[in-house]
């Protein structure tokens, strides 16, 4: 194998993520016959042939550079981490950092960070990704994003993880449902009334397997991937639903209340998922810090929607 070098490895990073020699060009500050000769040369280091090029329609990169670009992300992550690292032991922080959050708890992780690093890190740019629990996992082993976000039962086995908080689902009522005064809730109580189900997987396999294993069959009214429209139709007390994360009202304003479910309910921690083996860049380990801080405050604090009415 030839010598590999660190600017053809950024070159290709660069290419990988644009799927453009001339984006690439552009985003690395130079010509597009550099980038060109650089991806040349690497293919050479290789001995394989790493993109496709594609007229009018880009790069395609083969199978072999796929693996290539994710190293090459990390590496090129590594080493600009360096400079992350000197100026974090002087309190300052600087770089990308991209984060895979999965959609629906991204209201509860992109606010605090940007809070937390506009306000400590300014120099930080932060990108998030919002897609569905596997994908944002599949992206970060891809090298796309360095940090995860997502639920327990969506945890890739070659991802390595830890507990943001601990979390499992409860019930979510409109205050004028017939159930809403107790401070607990059964789902053989809730049963019989209509509910609205989040369509997301795993969860609506794992609701409906839970209904199944106590013998019962949920009176679903409709299902939705949104969050917030579950959020207004249970304000409307037109359904129950079963969610995570607690709120005070439906985003029209109506209040909702949130009961612990009965029994054995199983853990579905928010987590945060790592590559496996990768060294935690300064970046990473200051998102970590502040997502840490945000949900032990909330754990400290004690959601206000969840407090059973006296």
């Amino acid at each position: 194998m030839s010598e590999l070098t660190l600017r053809q490895l950024e070159y290709f990073a660069a290419i990988a993520e644009t799927q453009s020699i001339t984006e690439a060009a552009r985003r690395c500050h130079v010509s597009q016959a550099a980038v060109s000769l650089a991806l040349a040369q690497l293919e050479q280091a290789v001995g394989a042939s790493l993109a496709i090029r594609r007229r009018g329609r880009g790069i395609a990169l083969t199978a072999e550079g796929q693996v290539v670009a994710a190293r090459a992300r990390q590496v090129v992550e590594q080493v600009a981490d360096i400079g992350s690292a000197v100026e974090g032991a002087h309190g300052r922080l600087s770089g990308r950092l991209t984060v895979g959050v999965f959609r629906t708890l991204a209201p509860h992780v992109i606010p605090p960070l940007l809070d937390w690093f506009t306000s400590r890190h300014p120099a930080v740019e932060l990108d998030f990704i919002e897609a569905a629990g596997p994908e944002v996992q599949q992206l970060m082993l891809a090298g796309v994003a360095q940090l995860s976000v997502i639920y327990e039962a969506q945890a890739l086995s070659d991802c390595a993880t830890e507990v943001l908080q601990e979390a499992r689902r409860q019930a979510v009522l409109s205050p004028e449902h017939p159930l809403s005064a107790r401070a607990t809730v059964s789902l053989e109580e809730l049963a019989p009334y209509p509910v609205m189900l989040m369509s997301e997987e795993p969860a609506l396999q794992r609701t409906l397997a839970e209904y199944a294993k106590a013998g019962l069959e949920p009176n679903v009214r409709c299902q939705s991937a949104s969050v917030g429209a579950i959020l207004n139709v249970v304000g409307r007390n037109l359904a129950y639903s079963l969610l995570m994360q607690p709120a005070v009202a439906s985003p029209e304003g109506r209040p909702l209340v949130f009961r612990p479910l009965k029994g054995n309910v199983r853990t579905n921690s928010v987590m945060a998922a790592l590559p496996i083996g990768v060294a935690r860049s300064a970046l990473v380990t200051e998102a970590l810090t502040a997502l840490h801080e945000h949900w032990g405050t909330i754990a400290a604090e004690g959601p206000e929607a969840s407090a059973p009415p006296a």
